[in-house]
Protein backbone atom coordinates (compact mmCIF):
# COMPACT_ATOMS: atom_id res chain seq x y z
CA UNK A 1 0.00 0.00 0.00
CA UNK A 2 1.77 3.32 -1.32
CA UNK A 3 1.67 6.31 0.93
CA UNK A 4 -1.59 7.65 -0.83
CA UNK A 5 -3.91 4.56 -0.63
CA UNK A 6 -3.00 4.83 3.71
CA UNK A 7 -3.78 8.78 3.54
CA UNK A 8 -7.03 7.80 1.66
CA UNK A 9 -7.81 5.10 4.22
CA UNK A 10 -7.31 6.38 7.25
CA UNK A 11 -9.31 9.61 5.82
CA UNK A 12 -12.30 7.19 5.37
CA UNK A 13 -11.89 5.31 8.78
CA UNK A 14 -12.44 8.96 10.38
CA UNK A 15 -15.30 9.77 8.19
CA UNK A 16 -17.12 6.29 9.39
CA UNK A 17 -16.14 5.40 5.62
CA UNK A 18 -15.29 1.82 5.79
CA UNK A 19 -17.49 -1.09 5.28
CA UNK A 20 -17.40 -2.19 8.64
CA UNK A 21 -18.45 0.73 9.70
CA UNK A 22 -21.35 0.98 7.13
CA UNK A 23 -22.12 -2.54 8.57
CA UNK A 24 -22.50 -2.02 12.11
CA UNK A 25 -24.97 0.78 11.53
CA UNK A 26 -27.26 -1.61 9.68
CA UNK A 27 -26.94 -4.51 11.98
CA UNK A 28 -28.15 -2.25 14.61
CA UNK A 29 -31.35 -1.41 12.20
CA UNK A 30 -32.15 -5.07 12.75
CA UNK A 31 -31.41 -5.66 16.22
CA UNK A 32 -33.51 -2.48 17.18
CA UNK A 33 -36.13 -3.74 14.76
CA UNK A 34 -36.79 -7.14 16.60
CA UNK A 35 -36.76 -5.28 20.06
CA UNK A 36 -39.10 -2.37 19.62
CA UNK A 37 -41.53 -5.12 17.63
CA UNK A 38 -41.28 -7.76 20.71
CA UNK A 39 -42.02 -4.48 22.73
CA UNK A 40 -44.96 -3.38 20.33
CA UNK A 41 -46.70 -6.64 20.38
CA UNK A 42 -48.14 -6.62 24.37
CA UNK A 43 -49.44 -3.27 24.25
CA UNK A 44 -51.14 -3.60 20.67
CA UNK A 45 -52.11 -7.07 21.25
CA UNK A 46 -51.80 -8.63 17.05
CA UNK A 47 -51.30 -12.52 17.30
CA UNK A 48 -50.95 -13.29 13.83
CA UNK A 49 -48.18 -16.52 14.20
CA UNK A 50 -49.33 -18.31 17.37
CA UNK A 51 -49.08 -21.39 15.27
CA UNK A 52 -46.95 -24.00 16.09
CA UNK A 53 -45.79 -24.30 12.19
CA UNK A 54 -44.58 -20.07 12.29
CA UNK A 55 -42.62 -21.35 15.44
CA UNK A 56 -41.24 -24.22 13.83
CA UNK A 57 -40.70 -22.05 10.48
CA UNK A 58 -38.78 -19.44 12.81
CA UNK A 59 -36.31 -21.96 14.18
CA UNK A 60 -35.76 -23.18 10.88
CA UNK A 61 -34.65 -19.61 9.71
CA UNK A 62 -32.88 -19.33 12.84
CA UNK A 63 -30.61 -22.10 12.06
CA UNK A 64 -30.41 -21.56 8.32
CA UNK A 65 -29.15 -17.71 9.02
CA UNK A 66 -26.41 -18.78 11.47
CA UNK A 67 -25.06 -21.27 9.13
CA UNK A 68 -25.09 -18.49 6.62
CA UNK A 69 -23.84 -15.75 8.76
CA UNK A 70 -21.16 -18.24 9.68
CA UNK A 71 -20.16 -19.27 5.97
CA UNK A 72 -19.97 -15.44 5.02
CA UNK A 73 -17.87 -13.99 7.66
CA UNK A 74 -15.23 -17.48 7.81
CA UNK A 75 -15.21 -17.08 4.12
CA UNK A 76 -14.35 -13.45 4.17
CA UNK A 77 -11.65 -13.91 7.18
CA UNK A 78 -10.24 -16.68 5.06
CA UNK A 79 -9.80 -14.32 1.99
CA UNK A 80 -7.67 -12.08 4.24
CA UNK A 81 -5.61 -14.62 5.61
CA UNK A 82 -4.53 -16.35 2.92
CA UNK A 83 -1.04 -16.05 2.30
CA UNK A 84 -0.60 -17.30 -1.31
CA UNK A 85 -4.47 -15.78 -2.82
CA UNK A 86 -4.68 -16.43 -6.44
CA UNK A 87 -4.72 -13.17 -8.25
CA UNK A 88 -6.99 -14.98 -11.10
CA UNK A 89 -9.64 -14.71 -8.71
CA UNK A 90 -11.68 -11.95 -7.41
CA UNK A 91 -12.64 -11.85 -3.50
CA UNK A 92 -15.98 -12.35 -4.45
CA UNK A 93 -15.38 -15.60 -5.95
CA UNK A 94 -15.43 -17.82 -2.35
CA UNK A 95 -18.39 -18.91 -0.19
CA UNK A 96 -21.79 -17.07 -0.02
CA UNK A 97 -20.40 -14.52 -2.16
CA UNK A 98 -20.70 -16.40 -5.02
CA UNK A 99 -24.31 -16.66 -4.71
CA UNK A 100 -24.96 -13.24 -2.89
CA UNK A 101 -23.55 -10.06 -3.03
CA UNK A 102 -24.65 -9.51 1.04
CA UNK A 103 -25.06 -12.98 2.42
CA UNK A 104 -24.45 -11.65 6.00
CA UNK A 105 -27.14 -8.86 5.70
CA UNK A 106 -29.49 -11.17 4.16
CA UNK A 107 -28.64 -13.38 6.91
CA UNK A 108 -29.41 -11.36 9.65
CA UNK A 109 -32.89 -10.24 7.66
CA UNK A 110 -33.83 -14.18 7.92
CA UNK A 111 -33.01 -13.89 11.71
CA UNK A 112 -34.88 -11.62 12.39
CA UNK A 113 -37.58 -12.67 10.98
CA UNK A 114 -37.35 -16.30 12.49
CA UNK A 115 -36.84 -14.72 15.86
CA UNK A 116 -39.65 -12.98 15.60
CA UNK A 117 -41.66 -15.62 14.57
CA UNK A 118 -40.66 -17.87 17.16
CA UNK A 119 -41.24 -15.05 19.75
CA UNK A 120 -44.96 -14.68 17.86
CA UNK A 121 -44.26 -10.70 17.24
CA UNK A 122 -46.00 -9.42 14.32
CA UNK A 123 -44.42 -5.96 14.55
CA UNK A 124 -41.04 -7.82 15.07
CA UNK A 125 -42.01 -9.74 11.41
CA UNK A 126 -42.76 -5.92 10.32
CA UNK A 127 -39.97 -3.96 11.21
CA UNK A 128 -38.01 -6.83 10.19
CA UNK A 129 -38.89 -5.92 6.72
CA UNK A 130 -38.92 -2.48 6.99
CA UNK A 131 -35.57 -2.51 8.28
CA UNK A 132 -34.53 -5.16 5.12
CA UNK A 133 -35.68 -1.97 2.79
CA UNK A 134 -33.83 0.47 5.05
CA UNK A 135 -30.74 -1.07 4.84
CA UNK A 136 -30.67 -2.20 1.02
CA UNK A 137 -31.54 1.47 0.50
CA UNK A 138 -29.00 3.43 2.33
CA UNK A 139 -26.35 1.28 3.88
CA UNK A 140 -25.83 -1.05 1.19
CA UNK A 141 -25.70 1.42 -1.43
CA UNK A 142 -22.81 3.17 1.01
CA UNK A 143 -20.94 -0.54 1.06
CA UNK A 144 -21.21 -0.86 -2.53
CA UNK A 145 -19.53 2.74 -2.57
CA UNK A 146 -16.78 1.65 -0.89
CA UNK A 147 -15.97 -1.72 -2.20
CA UNK A 148 -16.72 0.16 -5.96
CA UNK A 149 -13.74 2.75 -4.86
CA UNK A 150 -11.35 -0.54 -3.30
CA UNK A 151 -11.40 -2.95 -6.40
CA UNK A 152 -13.03 -0.90 -9.23
CA UNK A 153 -13.57 -3.00 -12.16
CA UNK A 154 -12.97 -6.46 -10.38
CA UNK A 155 -16.25 -5.41 -8.51
CA UNK A 156 -18.26 -3.83 -11.17
CA UNK A 157 -17.91 -7.01 -13.04
CA UNK A 158 -18.89 -9.05 -9.61
CA UNK A 159 -22.50 -6.68 -9.74
CA UNK A 160 -23.16 -7.56 -13.01
CA UNK A 161 -22.90 -11.21 -12.13
CA UNK A 162 -24.76 -11.73 -8.73
CA UNK A 163 -27.60 -9.91 -7.84
CA UNK A 164 -28.69 -8.83 -4.45
CA UNK A 165 -31.24 -11.03 -3.13
CA UNK A 166 -34.30 -8.90 -2.02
Amino acid sequence: MNKEDYIKRKENIKSGGTVHSVLLHSYLIFLFAVIIGALLDPILKIRLFSHEAYQITGLILLLISSMLIYWAQKTSYNYKDRKHKDESKSPFEFGPYRYLRSPTHFGLFMMAIGFSLIINSFFGVVLSILAQVITKLSFLKKEEKILEEKYGQVYRDYKKKVKNFL
